[in-house]
């Protein structure tokens, strides 16, 4: 991994969540207090974004999410692909990102099978059908 650099202007210290690292040739945001990983990878369009997100999702991991999604907000990109199949775990706080993602203006498709863990976590919030999921093979 090379050395990180902020994605803002100002102190690191002035906020606290996200550092940007390169890794293996894509972006990747990492919050500092937790595994929480959220990759930027290439896609085959410049239309679509794709992210993959691996580790833990709380209150306190989120934002790393919510910066990424803000990054992606552009013009040009339309699509956001969210692939969760490497959380391992997420709370009420992942739920609102994915759900308020709908008032973005792309559109944002989770790409399936989703993790047992998250499956459930959107079923038991009543979430699960009101997002879209691509390649699902639950009920």
């Amino acid at each position: 991994m090379t050395s990180g650099r902020f994605l803002r202007d100002g102190s690191p210290g002035d906020w606290p969540f996200i550092r940007l690292d390169l890794v293996a040739g894509t972006f990747v945001w990492r919050p500092p207090c937790s595994d929480g990983l959220v990759r930027c990878v290439p896609a085959d369009s410049p239309a679509t974004a794709v992210l993959l997100l691996s580790g833990e999702f709380d209150a306190e991991t989120v934002p790393c999410l919510r910066e990424v999604l803000d990054e992606v907000r552009t013009p040009q990109v339309e699509l956001v692909l969210l692939d969760l199949i490497g959380v391992t775990f997420g709370d009420c706080a992942l739920v609102h990102e994915l759900t308020g993602a709908r008032s973005r203006p792309q559109r944002h498709v989770l790409l399936g099978p989703l993790p047992r863990r998250v499956a459930r976590l959107l079923a038991l919030t009543g979430t699960r059908h009101t997002l879209d999921i691509a390649l699902d093979d639950a009920p």
